[in-house]
């Protein structure tokens, strides 16, 4: 089978693509309630909504984003500063201003959209960070950005609920004009994998908030956890056995497994927005390069038996995607201690 264009494309830009550094300002925008949108709707109604809202956002509030990302239900936006110093306040408030503007106005963005004849969702959650990252350049553009920054952008916009958005920088009271700080309350939050002990502080807008077990540290679990994969359905029923990386070596009194979660489907084959979850133990292998967990996949197999190798998606050129099951590997004190 050939490979699609687009493929052949990004194939050769990565040829020539090399990495460099900046700062930037990270966005990221999550519609709520989309998941909800998407299971009533039809995925025709999804695309028309999706198109005419990115476009909407991306020419009219941030024409000047170097960069953006769809993320499925939302957007990843780039802005990077190159200012001095004098100049980046200036440059942060106004992203932040055009930020809370767009949750304000959110749910009539589309209003005089003759193509959207149905109901929309009606709330944002977005976040913002500053800092440094790496970005992939070819010779036609950037390609993508990565860095702690983006990460952290994307914890705090999971923590803009029900609505509204989370901003955080050590220098945040340097950066904010009175204007806009004026639309500002400060809090902290507890993210994982971020901040577990020590709460960040945060700037939040109206509509944000911020439950008080978000503000305490998390909770430390017995389980260490690794990397997680993703298998498709199709390629699990091919196979018998499947390792995967532990992430660390685990001691003689541990024992390590795997957590399985895989997708719900309806009675007429459309995904909910639940999964389920199984837990599956095996036998630890070390290596030079590491330790993995091999595990029997007749279990999953048998409880995906139901389940559609592919499902339809508006973001496949095909008009489906592969369906997928998360695999986690974990190693925990045995059982017998």
């Amino acid at each position: 089978m050939s490979a699609h264009p687009l493929h052949e494309r990004f194939r050769e830009e990565l040829r020539t693509a090399h990495a460099e550094s900046c700062q930037v300002l990270a966005t990221f925008l999550d519609i709520r309630g989309f998941s909800a949108f998407s299971a009533v709707g039809e995925s025709f109604d999804t695309a028309l909504y999706l198109r005419s809202l990115f476009d909407k956002i991306l020419s009219d509030i941030f024409a000047d984003a170097a960069y953006f990302k769809s993320t499925g239900d939302g957007l990843m936006l780039i802005h990077e500063l190159r200012h001095t110093a004098a100049q980046l306040p200036e440059m942060v408030s106004s992203v932040l201003l055009r930020a809370t503007g767009l949750v304000d106005a959110f749910g009539a963005l589309v209003a005089n959209d003759p193509t959207i004849n149905f109901d929309v969702p009606q709330h944002l959650g977005v976040g913002i960070a500053r800092g440094s990252v790496t970005k992939l350049v070819s010779d036609s553009g950037v390609l993508d950005y990565t860095g702690r920054c983006l990460n952290l952008a994307a914890r705090l916009m999971d923590k803009a609920r029900p609505y509204g958005v989370v901003f955080n920088d050590r220098r945040a009271s340097d950066l904010m004009t009175e204007e806009v700080a004026a639309l500002f309350t400060v809090d902290s939050v507890c993210l994982r994998g971020i901040a577990e002990t020590s709460p960040l502080v945060i700037r939040i807008s109206r509509g944000v908030n911020i439950a008080q077990a978000d503000r305490e540290p998390i909770p430390q679990g017995t389980r260490t956890w690794g990397a997680s994969t993703d298998l498709e359905i199709a390629e699990i029923r091919r196979a018998a056995v499947y390792t995967f990386w532990l992430p660390r070596y685990p001691h003689s009194y541990e024992r390590v497994g795997v957590e399985v979660s895989y997708p719900d489907f309806d009675e007429t084959g459309k995904r909910r927005d639940s999964s389920y979850t199984l837990e599956l133990y095996g036998n630890s292998e070390e290596s030079s390069e590491g330790a993995v967990v091999a595990v029997d996949l007749g279990p999953v197999k048998s409880a995906i038996l139901g389940l559609p190798e592919t499902t339809k998606s508006i973001w496949s050129f095909s008009g489906t995607s592969a369906v997928k099951v998360k695999f986690t590997s974990f190693i925990e004190p045995s059982s017998d201690d």
